[in-house]
């Protein structure tokens, strides 16, 4: 402050102190129409009452710009009616630190929160790149049928449901497409057909029964009877938001079984008696309208071993969809390499996209959010019983019991980061070595193993995410990393510069300004280079890892989704504590 400002205030605030003590050393009343003069205020009133006024209208300017209308309105409310002490000792520790209330921390944490409204108001890129597969799906206006799709060949068959190749049907006539030539721009869509063999045929009863799996479905198509039974059940069931690691399901419907193209050979036992006389299934089931992928995980690691750098992506777009999935209370609770898709791309050198499928075992309650209430052993604990986290498999049913699923998933990850490296998930009793008959295989028991068990990774993995799957797959889940943490250290293993990653000093960790600095960089190339970049790096200097993303002119590629994806969940305080966790490592 100037010393005219001072002056000025001094000058002001002193002459009004002064004409209260001299000119009105007593207040008048009026007491049957006599004017009389009462007890002068006391000395402390008038100090308490002017130095209220001081503070709101000294103090208090010294608040940033942004929120300085807005707190000067409040604070004043609450000094003048309301009890002052706690908001005064506040506002005297910061004068007596030399801070203003809104810190610098506040204002690098904006700053990240600028980054991620900047990047959200962004349609995502895998939109654009399907956006006619979604209008197409979205311009019925009466509810879906099977009558609506042409069916190809069976992409996949499960215990639980079967998937077709489809595409929406152009011709009023219902025809049958098998040609074993199909591709995916002719046959664009998947429809995945439940198997029901004990809800009854119809839409309530089957959408009671099956609603887990539509938990990531952007819509869905029924009779007007169950509208309002849907919104009731949305309530209660959490909807997970589009991400480019999800399944995209664009619709969910119910509908009659029909005799699909090859239903008889493949899954005869799933038909009703009217298709099929010795078949189980009852007359409705629910379908699910989704993007169509080119293979399962399990199958790529088969025929397609990665190298290093594809399986530090993929274990990455792994940890951001378990990441978004916590971050809106949805545990998948049966993540294996069977449920995650691939989109495989025409060059070979490019990673594939991920995503995260099958979602008939999640937890996903409004109510309750990542904690099951396990009060019997008949209590679904999730799917795949060798891949389930040691905190849940440990767990005894009791009326007090619950089971928390907010690591369980990063656990899963852990145990996938061996096959994604070209080793066998140590907690598998079948070995992946063809030569293997997985008799004499050792495996792991998520509910006995001690961490020193863990089988060690290739030497070719780098220290740093070997020690990331090591703290992926703690027993104690107070000591495991979460997914966001675990997430974001692979994010800057990738993208931030070598200095950050290959430093062990301490002292040597970047500021909150270098941070921001490469924060923004990134930004700025997703901002203005977006859907056109071609063959470049989401670098700020050339002193970056060789991990740098290159994408082919006029493809959309994981690697702008990984950095997308990381930018709308940017906060400083992760990104400081994952750069302190790999300055330990």
């Amino acid at each position: 402050m100037s010393i005219k400002a001072c002056a000025f205030r001094l000058l002001r605030n002193g002459r009004t102190l002064l004409r209260h003590f001299w000119t009105n050393p007593a207040s008048k009343d009026v007491v049957d129409g006599r004017i009389v003069n009462s007890a002068p205020p006391s000395t402390v009133r008038i100090v308490r009452e002017h130095a209220r006024r001081l503070l709101i209208d000294n103090v208090l300017k010294r608040v940033s710009n942004s929120a300085a209308a807005e707190l000067r309105r409040r604070t004043a409310k609450r000094l003048l009616y309301g009890n002052a002490a706690p908001f005064l000792a506040f506002v005297g520790v910061n004068l007596a630190s030399g801070t203003s209330i809104i810190t610098e921390e506040d204002e690098l944490e904006a700053a990240c929160w600028g980054i991620r409204e900047t990047v959200s108001a962004m349609d995502w890129t895998f939109v654009e790149k399907e956006s006619d597969v979604y209008n197409i799906t979205m311009r019925l206006n009466e509810p879906f049928s099977l009558e609506n799709f042409v069916f190809g060949k069976v992409i996949a068959k499960g215990c639980n449901g079967v998937v077709y190749s489809a595409k929406i049907k152009s011709e009023p006539s219902f025809d049958v497409d098998s040609d074993p030539k199909e591709n995916g721009e002719k046959f664009p869509l998947a429809v995945k057909m439940m198997f029901n063999y004990d809800a009854e045929s119809n839409a309530m009863s089957i959408l009671r029964s099956m609603h887990r799996e539509t938990v990531p479905a952007l819509s869905y198509s029924s009779n007007e009877e169950i509208l309002v039974w849907e919104d009731s059940l949305r309530q209660r069931c959490r909807a997970l938001p589009q991400h480019p690691n999800i399944v995209r399901i664009y619709n969910a419907f119910t509908d009659s079984v029909q005799a699909l193209p090859g239903s008889l050979l493949l899954f005869p036992d799933a038909l009703p008696a009217r298709i099929n006389p010795n078949g189980f299934g009852r007359n409705m089931s629910l379908f699910l309208v989704m993007k169509r992928y080119d293979m399962s995980l399990k199958d790529y690691l088969c025929d397609h071993p990665p190298s290093t750098k594809v399986a530090v992506m993929l274990l990455t777009q792994l940890l951001e969809a378990v990441t978004h999935m916590v971050s809106n209370g949805v545990a998948h609770r049966d993540l294996k390499a069977d449920n995650i898709l691939l989109d495989l791309d025409e060059h070979e050198n490019i990673c594939p996209s991920l995503a995260v499928t099958d979602f008939g075992c999640c937890l996903a309650d409004q109510v309750y959010g990542l904690s099951l209430h396990y009060t019997t052993p008949d209590t679904d604990k999730g799917g795949n019983a060798a891949l389930m986290a040691p905190e849940v498999a440990c767990a005894e049913p009791g009326p007090f019991t619950y089971i928390n699923y907010n690591k369980a998933d990063v656990w899963a990850v852990g145990t996938l980061a061996y096959q994604l490296f070209g080793l066998d998930n140590p907690f598998h009793r079948i070995s992946r070595n063809p030569g293997n008959t997985g008799t004499d295989a050792k495996f792991l028991l998520s509910s006995t193993y001690t961490e020193s068990e863990l089988p060690a990774l290739p030497e070719t993995v780098p220290p740093i995410l070997e020690k990331l799957v090591k703290e992926m797959l703690m027993r104690n889940p107070s000591r495991r990393i979460s997914a966001e943490l675990a997430a974001t250290v692979c994010q800057l293993y990738l993208w931030a510069p070598s200095s950050w990653i290959q430093s062990r000093n301490k002292t040597s960790l970047p500021t909150s300004s270098e941070i921001l600095q490469w924060l923004f960089c990134l930004t700025s190339k997703v901002v203005t280079e977006g859907r056109r970049i071609s063959s470049a790096k989401f670098m700020c200097d050339e002193s970056e890892p060789s991990f740098g993303p290159a994408i082919a002119s006029g493809h959309t590629s994981p690697e702008y989704n990984l950095v997308e994806t990381f930018l709308r969940r940017i906060k400083l305080s992760v990104v400081r504590d994952a750069l302190q966790w790999i300055n330990q490592a």
